[in-house]
């Protein structure tokens, strides 16, 4: 039986949390290890956590009006 704490059960609270697509992360809530990723977020298969994906600061829009 696995057993999971909150940040909010445990008064630990990452500073930043960031989804780094390529690396193994446990779900900051839930513990959970299934992300489905989208273009900016990532969400928690288990608990639907929302993290912002690392990369996606880094990220512009290349495009514009002329």
């Amino acid at each position: 039986m696995e057993v999971c704490f909150s940040p909010v059960e445990t008064g630990i609270s990452a500073i930043n949390p960031q989804y780094r697509q390529g690396q193994a992360m446990a779900c900051p809530d839930c513990g959970g290890n299934q992300w489905i990723v989208g273009r900016v977020v990532a969400e928690c298969g288990r608990c639907e956590t929302l993290l912002p994906l690392a990369a996606s600061q880094h990220r512009r829009w290349v495009g514009g009006l002329s």
